[in-house]
């Protein structure tokens, strides 16, 4: 299970290239047909195996997807099952990505007025701001006429996306709840066993046996400097800070009201944990300016005894390297994912849930043929096409499962087989093109069985030790978030605060982290608590905690 997490830029980019892109439009939400038209959505033929009727015409959905990713690798991925679409559907995905920052390659679309007729990944602000510039169409006609999947899997969620009038700008990608934790502390086992396997509870416990293990390994193989522990663009500070007890980034009292970590004790402590590695010379230096390839060849060369980041982090640049590069390799070297949890913290909340989804996607006004798109996603948000989308090309000798039609399938035993002894090849698997094309379908438990998933390698957990391992481990950890998603929409005042504070807390703590000395990774921390503060930071605290009491009566109703 492989997620990639955005950066951010600055605020007054975004709002200087939105004012720039109106073009004297009038402002407001895109129109939409009352009836969606006929044009194109005609069908011929018979249906195939999956219940599918091909359209008379091939159903171009051209997309960009809104994560930062190497279109090389993106491509190699997709081409297989792209084939597969094209010959049994007569639907040609065309997909294209960007390794750069997708806030601001969407702020350049919307500016430029050169963006494709589908955007995948578009967060909760982003969608306001181009149904305000009139960019994208209002999906709920061709949803009330093609969208009985849709509607059938969202269930009671479905409502929830829709605006004050009723309208539906975006469908929603990796909606559900899937149990197992997105993010972890990690421990190399064999060398945790070769210590004799010592209690680890807290930060503190976690970091004197990592010390430990720069100690009993300061070099790899080829003499570079070993480190205890790293950091790449894709760990997030906030879920850090569930170590100290806090979700989300925030502090959450009886009354539930929000205060940000930069106003609290535990969020002093978080930062100064780092701080103590990096004065002691055992963080990596290049930690804050690592891309995540970056930090994965650093990690694959065994440079990096520890990590706090995403549980797939380690498995990629770890264990499923070295099986296929150490020579007698065993496979208690790998890393396994523990809960730690600071002293005087209730609970450790590291993995936060949104029911919701991840974002959306949405059909932009250059959409030639809605109905046609529509029609499409609906499959893909049924059992069987999310099987077909999350697991890539079927019935081939290395395909992770079999279809025979009428619903019937199987997963590829000898893929299974390899997944839970750990040979299972997970470059060869991405280019089967599952989850490559990730548009619209969910990340929960299917509902024609309540056991598989759109990810493949999380349909085995209980017959796997080493996933079975991870979840008996970290599972206090995981927890509902969903009330606390709050969209910064264009006419929100406290949109570019936000931004502002985001980009301000950022650098900052990457500033406190680095100090040389205890005296002035305090001046710092202090620093930027009160700059944070002087641009509203307690007033965004009282804005988020008015959303969430909001959505918590919701929700409860």
């Amino acid at each position: 299970m492989k997620k990639t997490s955005s950066t951010i830029i600055a605020a007054a980019l975004a709002v200087g290239l939105l004012a720039g892109c109106s073009s004297g439009q009038e402002e407001g939400p895109a129109a939409s047909p009352a009836q969606p038209s006929s044009s194109g959505a005609e069908s011929a033929g018979e249906p195939n195996a999956f219940g599918w009727i091909k359209p008379a015409q091939t159903t171009v959905i051209d997309f960009y997807q809104a994560d930062r990713d190497n279109p090389d690798k993106v491509a190699r991925d997709t081409v297989r099952l792209h084939d597969y679409l094209l010959n049994n559907f007569n639907v040609d995905l065309k997909k294209t990505v960007y390794d750069v920052d997708p806030k601001e390659r969407l702020n350049l679309m919307l500016a430029s007025g050169e963006y494709p007729e589908v955007i995948a990944a578009m967060d909760d602000d982003t969608v306001d701001k181009w149904k305000a510039q009139r960019k994208i169409i209002d999906l709920t006609p061709y949803v009330d006429q093609y969208g009985q999947n849709i509607k059938k899997a969202l269930g009671d969620k479905y409502k929830t996306y829709l605006d004050e009038d009723g309208k539906l700008w975006g469908l929603p990608r990796g909606w559900g709840y899937l149990p197992g934790p997105d993010f972890t502390a990690h421990i190399r086992m064999d060398w945790y066993e070769e210590m004799g396997s010592p209690k680890i509870e807290t930060p503190e416990d976690y970091y004197e046996v990592l010390k430990q293990m720069v100690a009993a390994h300061p070099t790899n193989a080829q003499g570079e400097k070993v480190y205890a522990l790293s950091w790449n663009d894709q760990v997030n500070i906030n879920n850090v800070m569930g170590i100290w007890g806090l979700k989300d980034g925030y502090k959450e009292d009886a009354d539930h009201n929000l205060v940000h970590w930069l106003n609290t004790s535990e969020g002093l402590e978080a930062a100064r944990f780092y701080n103590k590695i990096y004065r002691d010379g055992l963080l990596d230096p290049d930690l804050f300016i690592n891309k995540f390839d970056d930090w994965k060849t650093k990690f694959a060369n065994e440079r990096i005894v520890g990590h706090i980041g995403s549980w797939w982090h380690s498995w990629n640049a770890g264990h499923e390297i070295w099986r296929n590069s150490v020579p007698d390799y065993q496979e208690d070297m790998r890393y396994v994912q523990i809960a730690i949890k600071a002293a005087g913290a209730e609970n450790a909340y590291l993995s936060p849930k949104d029911a919701r989804g991840w974002n959306y996607t949405v059909l932009t006004d250059k959409a030639k043929n809605p109905e046609a798109i529509i029609k499409f996603l609906d499959f893909t948000m049924s059992p069987i096409g999310t099987r077909l989308l999350g697991w890539g090309v079927p019935n081939e000798e290395d395909s992770l499962w079999n279809y025979e039609g009428d619903d019937k399938w199987s997963f590829n035993e000898a893929q299974k087989t390899a997944l839970l002894d750990g040979t299972f090849d997970y470059e060869k698997s991405d280019q089967l093109g599952g989850n490559r094309f990730w548009l619209v379908h969910g990340q929960g438990l299917l509902e024609d069985d309540n056991k598989s998933t759109a990810w493949y390698d999380q349909n085995f957990v209980d017959e796997d030790k080493w996933k079975k391992l991870m979840y008996d481990n970290t599972k206090d950890t995981v927890y509902d978030n969903t009330a606390r998603r709050v969209v910064f929409s264009v006419d929100n005042p406290y949109t570019l605060v936000n931004q502002q504070i985001e980009d301000l807390v950022k650098n900052g703590f990457a500033q406190a982290v680095t100090r040389k000395t205890e005296d002035e990774f305090v001046s710092t921390f202090n620093e930027l608590r009160d700059k944070a503060n002087k641009l509203g930071l307690q007033d965004l605290e009282k804005y988020r905690t008015e959303e969430y009491k909001k959505q918590l009566e919701i929700l409860n109703q």
